[in-house]
Order: C-alpha cells, then sequence, then structure tokens
C-alpha cells in the first residue's frame, strides 16, 4: 500500500474496543491475548480468565459479560473462535463451559500492538542520540562486508538479521526526531512555568541541541558512503539473500515474499532518502541540523523576550495603550499638545551655555522668546558633540587577509593529504612495516588507529572504522600469533601487536578510476 495513503486502509472497527464503555474489560482482554498468543495462542474460557488474572484484572467478573465482551471482540473481526475437538470433558456441563477456544485473529494483532506502540510513545522519554548515526554506519559496512563475501545458509541468515538491525535503527532515529520537533514546538509555545524555571529548561535544551549537531556532523560522509557502496553492490542481492535467510513461513496460499520485499524496497529508499538521495537532493538528516540550529535561534530569541518583560514593570505595548488613553480623556487640542511633548520629549533645543552673536549679555529674567537665536555646530546634531572629529577612517579591504588565510588552509590541507598518502597500504600489510616515522605521520597513524581500534568487530573479525573527515578508511585484525611490533620515531618507540593493517583512501581511489576511464575514451 502507498505509505502517503496509509490512512485509506484503516478499518473502522479496528480500535472500536477502546471506545467502547466496557473499553477497560476489552482492552485487557486484548492485552491478555497478546501476552498469552506467544505459547499459548487459542484459550479456552479458564484459561482466558487466566490470561485476565495475569495482565492484572482483579475485578469479580460474571460468566455473562464476559462472553459478551468475547462476542463483541469476535463480532469485530479481532478475535476468532472456534471448537477444541483436541480436549477431553468429564461431563457435559465441562463441555458447554470448555468446548469453544479465542484466538486472535491479524487484525487483532495488529490492533492490540498499535494500542500497545501508542501506549510505549505515551511513556517514551524523548532524546536524540548521535550514537545511532554511528550504529547505523557500523551496520552498513557489515552488510557490505556480507555481502562481498562467500554466500552460505548461515551469511543469508545473518544478513536477514542485520537488514532488519538496520531497519530499526532507521525506524527509532526517525520516531526520536519526530517526538523531539514535537517537544521543540510545545517548549516554544510554553509560557505558563515560572521564569527561572524556564531559563533553566531552555538553557539545557539549547546545550543540547548544540551537542547533538556537533555529533551529528561527523558521521554524515560515513553514512553516505556506506549507503552508496551498498547500492552499488545492488539491493536485489541484498534482498534476496535477505529473503532467503528471513525463512519466512508460509500463510494461507498467499506467497509472503512478494509483500516482504515490498517492504524492503519501501524502507531502503526512506534511508536513501535520509542519507544519500538519488535524486540530488539534500538528505534528511541536513533538514534535521537545520531544524535544530533553527530550533537554538527560536529559543535564544523566547528566553531574550522573557527576560525583557521581566525587566520592564510594564510592556511597551501597555505603555502606548496607557497614553492612548490619556489622550483621549484630555479637554482641547493645547493638553494634547502638552501632552505629546511630555511623552515624546520633543520640546523646542534649549543651548543656555551658548552665547548670541554679538555676545551681548542677556538677563537671565529674559524669556526664550525675547532672547536672541544662538548659531549651533552642525555636529552637535548629527554627533551629540560640538568637536570637530574629521573624516572617518575608512575600513579596510578584507579581500587581501581572505586571500592569505585561503592559502594557509590550502597548504594545511594539501601537507595534510600528503602525510595520509604515504600511509596508504595496497591492501593489507603487518603494523611493523611502517617501521620508522617522521613525527606528523607517526600522529597521522597513531590517530587512524585509534578510531579502528574504538569500532566494533564486524563478522569477519575486523574493526573496520572511517576517519572523522571520513576520507581514509582503517580496517584491523588480530592475527592471534601473539607478534609484536615498534613503531620509532624521533621522539620515541610504541610497542605493540602486530596487528594486520589496511589504509585505503577511497576519494583517490574513485578519482584514479574517473580519470583511467577518461584516458581510455580518449
Amino acid at each position: 500500500m502507498d505509505e502517503a495513503r496509509l490512512w485509506r486502509g484503516l478499518d473502522p472497527d479496528l480500535f472500536r474496543f477502546t471506545t467502547t464503555d466496557l473499553r477497560e474489560l476489552h482492552v485487557a482482554l486484548m492485552t491478555g491475548f497478546e501476552r498469552a498468543s506467544t505459547l499459548d495462542p487459542a484459550l479456552n474460557v479458564d484459561r482466558v480468565r487466566q490470561a485476565l488474572a495475569s495482565v492484572g484484572w482483579d475485578e469479580p467478573l460474571e460468566p455473562e459479560p464476559l462472553q459478551r465482551a468475547l462476542a463483541s471482540l469476535v463480532g469485530w473481526g479481532l478475535l476468532e473462535v472456534t471448537q477444541d475437538h483436541g480436549a477431553h470433558y468429564a461431563s457435559p456441563e465441562e463441555f458447554e463451559r470448555k468446548n469453544l477456544q479465542w484466538s486472535l485473529t491479524p487484525r487483532g494483532e495488529a490492533a492490540v500492538r498499535g494500542l500497545l506502540a501508542a501506549l510505549d510513545a505515551l511513556e517514551h522519554a524523548v532524546g536524540l542520540q548521535p550514537a545511532v548515526l554511528d550504529a547505523i554506519g557500523d551496520v552498513l559496512h557489515e552488510l557490505v562486508t556480507l555481502l562481498e563475501g562467500t554466500r552460505s545458509d548461515a551469511v543469508d541468515a545473518r544478513t536477514h538479521v542485520t537488514l532488519a538491525q538496520l531497519e530499526g535503527l532507521l525506524t527509532g532515529l526517525i520516531g526520536s526526531v519526530r517526538q523531539f520537533n514535537g517537544h521543540l514546538q510545545r517548549l516554544l509555545r510554553d509560557d505558563a512555568v515560572d521564569d527561572l524555571v524556564f531559563s533553566d529548561v531552555k538553557h539545557r535544551t539549547i546545550s543540547y541541541l548544540q551537542e547533538y549537531v556537533a555529533g551529528v556532523d561527523r558521521p554524515q560522509r560515513r553514512l553516505q558512503q556506506g549507503v552508496e557502496r551498498l547500492g552499488a553492490i545492488g539491493t536485489s542481492v541484498l534482498f534476496d539473500r535477505a529473503l532467503a535467510g528471513a525463512n519466512l513461513a508460509p500463510v494461507g496460499l498467499a506467497d509472503p515474499a512478494p509483500a516482504w520485499l515490498a517492504e524492503r524496497q519501501r524502507r531502503w529508499d526512506s534511508l536513501r532518502a535520509w542519507f544519500a538521495p538519488t535524486d540530488g537532493a539534500a538528505p534528511r538528516i541536513a533538514g534535521l541540523l537545520d531544524v535544530a540550529r533553527t530550533a537554538i535561534v527560536e529559543l535564544l530569541r523566547v528566553l531574550e523576550r522573557r527576560w525583557d518583560r521581566r525587566r520592564r514593570s510594564a510592556s511597551v505595548a501597555h505603555d502606548f495603550r496607557r497614553l492612548a488613553d490619556w489622550f483621549a480623556e484630555v479637554p482641547g487640542d493645547a493638553e494634547a499638545h502638552q501632552l505629546f511633548a511630555a511623552a515624546f520629549g520633543l520640546w523646542p533645543s534649549r543651548h543656555a551655555h551658548l552665547l548670541a552673536v554679538d555676545e551681548a549679555y542677556v538677563a537671565p529674567t529674559r524669556t526664550w522668546l525675547e532672547a536672541p537665536g544662538v548659531d549651533v555646530v552642525p555636529s552637535l546634531r548629527t554627533t551629540g558633540d560640538l568637536t570637530n572629529r574629521g573624516r572617518t577612517t575608512p575600513v579596510r579591504d578584507p579581500r587581501l587577509t581572505r586571500t592569505l588565510r585561503q592559502r594557509e588552509q590550502i597548504r594545511l590541507l594539501a601537507e595534510h593529504e600528503a602525510v595520509r598518502a604515504t600511509l596508504r597500504t595496497d591492501g593489507r600489510v603487518r603494523l611493523s612495516s611502517f617501521g620508522r616515522l617522521d613525527p606528523t605521520v607517526f600522529d597521522e597513524l597513531l590517530e587512524l588507529l585509534g578510531t579502528a581500534l574504538a569500532a566494533s568487530l564486524d563478522g569477519s573479525g575486523c574493526r573496520r572504522a572511517m576517519s572523522q573527515d571520513g576520507r581514509a578508511e582503517v580496517v584491523l585484525q588480530d592475527p592471534h600469533d601473539g607478534s609484536r611490533c615498534v613503531l620509532r620515531t624521533v621522539d620515541g618507540a610504541l610497542r605493540g601487536p602486530d596487528l594486520w593493517v589496511s589504509i585505503e583512501l577511497p576519494d583517490e581511489a574513485a578519482a584514479g578510476g574517473l580519470e583511467g576511464a577518461g584516458d581510455q575514451d580518449g
């Protein structure tokens, strides 16, 4: 079914058991059936009562209300009722009481799972974990390793489990993002709490978002490369092996494989949209960062508005409304002009410290209307100062500084690429083969080794990781032979296990392939 039109397939009776007057009994029955269905899918009336007790129903329940509730659930298609032909009955009364048994239908399973999912969402703590992105990257690389290896039944089963783990991580990420965005919107609208509490919560949220943005920026390139590598192998290969490893049980006369493959393709399209879209659009993970950065700015603005209101006894809008009331109450235009002058301070300028042009003495008893005018320096009106400070110093052109900084950045980047190029290995080598190293090269090697050692073991027993900038891939493997190695620099020596090491630069390999293709075409 089209994901955008899922609402068309919703049956009005699917969740009716949660809206009736007996909803507590109906929900308890459905929850009891769901809990018991793992080992006991069909329940007679006695085991139905036991299932109710297992979910906490402790109220006395007469047979007639219980039968009515079960009949309602059967009528809505959530339960199906059958006769228990395999049981033995000691008396006709026991046969009449125990000959029927109830079990969940597929609609009933969907309804109770939806109910439990809703309850879990209401109690779920909101949180964003950048570590989920690292976990998705690890699973992507593990799938690539499984598909590039030798195929077997065990590998197919492992592929199915790993693909399910990848889909679960993506679902959890999307759910967390959706809940956290809702939390942010509620936080931006929440003006009922105390100012101090509000400030504390929003400051902590801003710090939380800043840490999340910093944690998401790093693994973006690694995730994009992992999705593209898996896409290059082919989703048909991935789904074929995962389908073989899923060992789907036959359900009725219909083949479950087409629906299963369609769902896998839908989830794969969602994964690509999040990290590596094929249509050239921006990945959704980048939009998530924009939402986080925008939320930081909005939270800071809300905090500023709150503190402004706290510093003022009344808002500016309140002041203007009160002034308008005063204007409405004045008896005439003369009083209105006086009120206007008092409110906005637009009195005529008075420069009592300045002398008249003829420097004649003006008695202090002389009124302002009769006193002669004086010349005022223009700078007094423009700058508020009588001193003529001259022309403002022009701002220096920043282009030269920007060019010098860009050249310095290019030089440092080239040096770093040259250092990393010296560490590139053609395949797998021993760590001892590096021998004596320049201190700069040694530091780069230590950083790459530390990144790889922090990664978890994959299915082949290797530790595989990308550098923080996503431009180098490191693979470590323990030979399990107890050998040791020594790496030396001018500052000293480092001793440790002599591991198998592989350092590749995917970007250079891709660039070399493109150049070779161009030469061939020429």
